[in-house]
């Protein structure tokens, strides 16, 4: 990826950054009020959190030791299908505080509208943990709709549909795009709702949230059921045809992860000394990110640690490990 591109993204985040931070020192002047407010690690010690790292470091233990197979890979992005995404609709109390609320793109994006509140900070904090220790394993393999995605470009490849494999630039660009368009839609209340007498902003996010096909419960009429669960159906319908659809065109976090990926401990690595420069990895690979990872860019596309590229090199030359350093002095 070019410097531009670099510098492109960087830019953007910057800009979620400072968008939030005046949300943030409001949350914090405010204090606590007459009872003492839940605190960092009460969020971050509730069941709902302490699964979502455990998942993440079982996922990550089987990829640096090379046995994350397909059995093991299922298995584990069912369970967070459940967890995460299906199991609060059951009605069970042992499930109660399981439901994504708010969800990864409302903790994001809401906490510029409304300021920040400790569980969206919790549900960032675990994000952005996981994905600074390794290959974006939140969105990877613990986020309901990243895993059922999954599940369907695996069911794809066993189907034989052939999907496409966009450009990383075009789907950047509308991961771009929309995230600008929420911030002048919102910060200009062009996107509004009226309550006690005064213009509220709404996200634009709040009608192509897929996280919301996941809350099973009936909207009063049935154009507000479209809006509800066409978000989610149609990243399902688009899953089959292109890979992770809703997490390269659409996600806000995907933006976020995708920068602080770079610095992740543990990636998709090159052993150099030992490719042979076949290429088979980047024609089976279904994301994007496989080519600059074998230029060892500076900057790669979303690795969603599939295992499909180490899987088929022929001579295990792609691994999951550290990024070595490259000397500052090549020829020394």
């Amino acid at each position: 990826m070019s410097t531009k591109g670099i510098r492109s993204n960087l830019y953007l985040v910057a800009t979620f950054l400072l968008l939030a931070f005046p949300s943030l020192t409001r949350a914090q002047q405010q204090g606590p009020g007459p009872a003492a407010a839940p605190n960092f690690f009460d969020f971050l010690l509730r069941p709902k959190f302490i699964t979502m790292l455990v998942i993440g470091a079982v996922a990550l233990a089987l990829l640096l030791t090379n046995r994350m197979n397909s059995r093991l890979k299922v298995l584990i992005l069912l369970v967070s299908t459940f967890l995460y995404g299906l199991s609060a609709n059951l009605g069970l109390k042992i499930f109660a505080g399981f439901s994504m609320h708010p969800s990864p793109i409302c903790a994001a994006t809401k906490s510029i509208l409304y300021g920040f509140r400790m569980p969206m900070i919790v549900t960032l904090a675990v994000i952005i943990f996981l994905t600074l220790v390794g290959p974006k394993l939140f969105c990877s393999y613990v986020c309901p709709v990243g895993a059922i995605q999954e599940l369907i470009a695996m069911l794809a490849d066993k189907l034989q549909i052939r999907r496409r494999k966009p450009s990383f630039r075009l789907s950047q660009t509308f991961r771009v795009l929309i995230f600008i368009a929420f911030i002048f839609l919102s910060w200009t209340a062009i996107i509004h709702t009226v309550a006690n007498n005064r213009i509220v902003a709404l996200s634009l996010y709040d009608y192509i949230n897929a996280f919301h096909g996941y809350e099973i419960n009936l909207q009063p009429t049935l154009l507000d059921n479209l809006f509800h669960f066409l978000p989610f159906i149609l990243t399902l319908v688009f899953a089959f045809f292109t890979y992770r659809p809703f997490c390269y065109f659409v996600c806000p976090i995907g933006l976020i992860t995708n920068v602080i990926e770079q610095i992740g401990l543990f990636r998709v690595v090159k052993r150099k000394e030992a490719c042979t420069d076949c290429q088979t990895c980047l024609a089976k690979a279904p994301c994007p990110a496989v080519a600059e990872i074998l230029k060892e860019a500076v900057l790669v596309a979303d690795c969603f640690a599939c295992t499909v590229c180490t899987g088929n090199c022929p001579g295990s030359q792609l691994k999951f490990g550290v990024k070595r350093q490259k000397p500052d002095n090549p020829t020394a």
